[in-house]
């Protein structure tokens, strides 16, 4: 018998027994926004629930999975149509109540799994937040960031810094990989910022030392941010599955993770 682990199929005892058993809920979070004329807005929601799932599903003794959220902060994205924008606070409360919901039922540990890159200072705080509120602790970590670094350097072909962005090789890889009816490659097309420096530049591989971020109509014409043209749909594969595997050791090793009680110096 397979062992359930969608968050939203279990009842209420069987709620009470995941906690039981320090499962961790896994909750993906990504956003609605343009990513260029050739991918679809569900970019981001798409691919941190993927491989949140993939993971999950790999150790379902381990973990819940959560339902992904969908919605976040990026007004950058509003010159271009249909990105949905949340205001800050709000989607720093909402992932806030969400956590300590979990926390109040029992659970200990919770992971935030990123999928869009402007979520990582609200997500950060969200999960401070949960953790310095409840009794659980509560980390998060960008998907991006899981996969293998050489592998990474060994795949990439598009330029550093900026080739792996936004809508980009990395991103179109892996959606071509997912989805690639989703994909509409004849419409891709390299788009670089004009203004690049060894402080201000954007790349999943490696961020700027600097943090900022502007209007994303200032400097792309498209809505894309990189080369797209690069990617291929084995190389998502790759990406993706690498990704996974680092998932799967992340959740292990926060589910093992002691929480030492607080020591007060007054």
């Amino acid at each position: 018998m397979s062992v359930k682990y969608r968050y939203e199929e279990f009842t209420w005892p069987e709620i009470r027994e995941a906690v039981a058993q320090n499962r961790v809920p896994v909750l993906a979070v990504g956003t609605i926004e343009q990513h260029g004329p050739h991918l679809p807005l569900v970019t981001d929601v798409l691919t941190a629930s993927e491989v949140a799932r993939r993971a999950v599903e790999r150790i379902p003794e381990q973990a819940v999975l959560m339902p992904p959220v969908y919605y976040a902060f990026n007004e950058h994205h509003l010159d271009f149509p249909g990105t949905i924008a949340i205001a800050g606070h709000t989607f720093i409360d909402y992932i806030t109540d969400i956590g300590k919901s979990l926390a109040h039922h029992g659970f200990r540990r919770i992971l935030l799994v990123n999928g869009h890159g402007s979520n990582v200072p609200f997500l950060d705080i969200a999960a401070r937040l949960v953790t310095n509120q409840t009794e659980a602790i509560c980390a998060m970590v960008p998907w991006w960031n899981l996969v293998d670094r050489a592998l990474l350097a060994e795949l990439r072909e598009s330029a550093w810094p900026g080739g792996m962005a936004h809508a980009c090789e990395l991103e179109t890889s892996v959606l071509l990989y997912l989805r690639g009816d989703l994909v509409q490659m004849d419409k891709a097309e390299p788009d670089f910022p004009p203004q690049r420096s060894e402080f201000f530049y954007w790349d999943l591989e490696k961020a700027s030392p600097v943090y900022f971020q502007e209007f994303f109509s200032r400097y792309s014409r498209t809505g894309t941010l990189g080369d797209p043209t690069k990617a291929t749909a084995e190389k998502g594969r790759r990406f993706l599955e690498s990704a996974v595997d680092g998932l799967v050791r992340v959740i292990e090793d926060l589910r093992a993770r002691e929480i030492h009680p607080r020591v007060d110096h007054h």
